[in-house]
């Protein structure tokens, strides 16, 4: 393992990956459609409903998730690369189906505010725009701000 100044948190992160844990679990048809019910419930009775996003939310965009089977972490800590084709630039990327179901909750009123972990700007994109609608945990790549 080799590990190289700015790249240290990035080798260090690979570590933080349990190789036992990456199963993804697939429900069957009834059993989902069980729980999309009870979800539209909780939706449709909620008075201040919020959501909380993480890279799985862009990979349909394809920007690599982190900790997922194929995630940039998980891959290196098996000592795999991330393949070439396997990257999009995130200013090429556009928002995915999960991001505008987000914005179509918002714009029935059911989706009172939306905190994401994402720097890729697919939520601003989406059209998620000011602080009274969106916080960016990690910040924007694409918004510099001078506090000095």
């Amino acid at each position: 393992r080799r590990v190289h100044g700015e790249h240290k948190e990035v080798f260090a992160m690979a570590n933080t990956v349990d190789l036992n844990e990456i199963t993804e679990y697939f429900d069957e048809p009834e059993v989902l459609r069980e729980k999309i019910s009870t979800l539209a419930r909780f939706v449709r009775e909620s008075a201040h409903m919020t959501a909380f996003t993480g890279a799985g939310i862009s990979t349909a965009a394809g920007i690599p998730d982190y900790r997922g089977p194929q995630g940039v972490w998980t891959r290196r800590a098996q000592g795999r690369a991330v393949p070439k084709d396997m990257k999009t630039r995130m200013e090429q990327a556009t928002p995915t189906y999960a991001h505008m179901a987000l914005v179509a909750l918002r714009d029935a009123g059911f989706l009172k505010f939306l905190t994401s972990q994402n720097v890729d700007g697919l939520h601003l994109r989406s059209g998620f725009v000011g602080p009274d609608q969106i916080a960016e945990l990690h910040g924007n790549r694409y918004l510099e701000v001078c506090w000095g």
